[in-house]
């Protein structure tokens, strides 16, 4: 089963169209016919199959051409095969985005809670798992490659009104999520383009909480994102997030 364009037809946008439109050409290397086969499989049982909400898998299918796009650029950047979810030995997968690859903590709701009425860090490299900087950007590694498609809240009532992102130093438009999640059930705000990260790109991530809800708050923030990492990464000895996020493994460094 296809879910959405086929990834043969997505791989030729991305080398004829979107690579050289962003100067990426370097940057990505053309799958195989038996990776992309394999894409396919791990992006129906990962991001559609999984997903009872409608909503949720409509947003992974909409944006399988960058997630696509990622996949290339990890292959260029790890020089290995992709393998899907559970890769061989010197190769890749692809999985869910954890806290962990970008020094959240063990899981999303270690950034809380959050003080109100300014701008706070949530991805920076001040976290207790990075113990770098506080509001700092975070530095993407070799060992990593994340496409972000939504941003979204385990909370059953969240409290986030907006979220604020840089990228390589360059802010962009604020997210405002604070009036759709108070009016529906769905607390999931899909991005308009997805975000790449890849070695040595950096990251900032930042939200907004009213006052007039106390000077604290508790609220479970989540990238909704698709994460490629070398075998040597996801296998079982590096199941935790103090060891994943270690600099030594290469998967997000502080600034």
């Amino acid at each position: 089963m296809v879910v959405g364009v086929p990834a043969e037809e997505l791989q030729r946008r991305v080398l004829e169209e979107w690579a050289p439109a962003l100067k990426m050409e370097s940057k990505v290397e053309e799958l195989t016919e038996r990776e992309l086969a394999a894409f396919e499989r791990a992006f129906e049982r990962l991001l559609v199959f999984q997903f009872p909400e409608r909503e949720v898998r409509d947003i992974f299918v909409r944006h399988k051409g960058e997630i696509l796009f990622g996949c290339m650029i990890a292959k260029a950047q790890f020089d290995a095969d992709f393998d899907g979810e559970s890769p061989d030995s010197g190769k890749f997968g692809m999985t869910v985005t954890r806290a962990c690859y970008l020094g959240v903590g063990d899981d999303w709701e270690d950034a809380s809670p959050f003080s109100t009425g300014s701008p706070q860090n949530w991805i920076h490299s001040g976290t207790s798992l990075l113990g770098g900087t506080a509001g700092n950007d975070i530095k993407i590694g070799k060992n990593q490659v994340t496409v972000v498609v939504g941003v979204g809240s385990y909370h059953p009532s969240p409290k986030i009104e907006s979220f604020a992102f840089w990228v390589d130093g360059n802010p962009k438009p604020t997210v405002t999520v604070g009036y759709l999640w108070k009016v529906s059930d769905l607390h999931v705000k899909e991005l308009d383009k997805a975000i790449i990260l890849y070695e040595d790109r950096t990251f900032l991530a930042k939200v907004f909480i009213s006052a007039a809800l106390g000077t604290s708050v508790e609220d479970y923030p989540y990238l909704l994102g698709v994460s490629f990492l070398p075998e040597s990464i996801l296998r079982a000895d590096k199941q935790d997030a103090a060891t994943i996020a270690s600099a030594t493994n290469k998967v997000v460094l502080v600034t």
